[in-house]
């Protein structure tokens, strides 16, 4: 049995252009948070720490995995808290970072092997 050459009024060729446009489109919108000049600070913080050059070398990539905005409770400051994947040559580390509302500078909360 031949596949339809119409889907809802749209032929497949059109399909296939729409969905090359739209997974290009989310590629390049995915990709603008990681390059900002604040992730590029943060990316430079986490190269400075001593810690992490002592377990991992020198440092190679490093992906944000996760990042949350929390506000705790009324009066309190929120802050931010991000978690980075560091690959260097001698291994990879998960590093938290965390940030408060209002402040440039980041703590190392966490440093651990993934």
């Amino acid at each position: 049995m031949p596949l339809p050459s119409n889907f809802f009024g749209v032929t497949a060729k059109q399909l296939m252009v729409l969905v090359t446009v739209g997974c290009a489109a989310a590629y390049l919108f995915s990709n603008i948070d990681e390059h900002s000049p604040e992730n590029l600070a943060l990316e430079a913080f986490i190269r400075s720490e001593e810690q992490v050059a002592e377990q991992v070398g020198t440092v190679l990539a490093i992906t944000l995995v996760r990042q949350v905005v929390a506000y705790p409770g009324h009066g309190t400051l929120g802050y931010k808290r991000s978690i980075y994947d560091v690959e260097g040559e001698k291994g990879r580390l998960v590093v938290t970072l965390k940030q408060l509302d209002g402040e440039t500078g980041a703590e190392v909360t966490e440093v651990r092997k993934p």
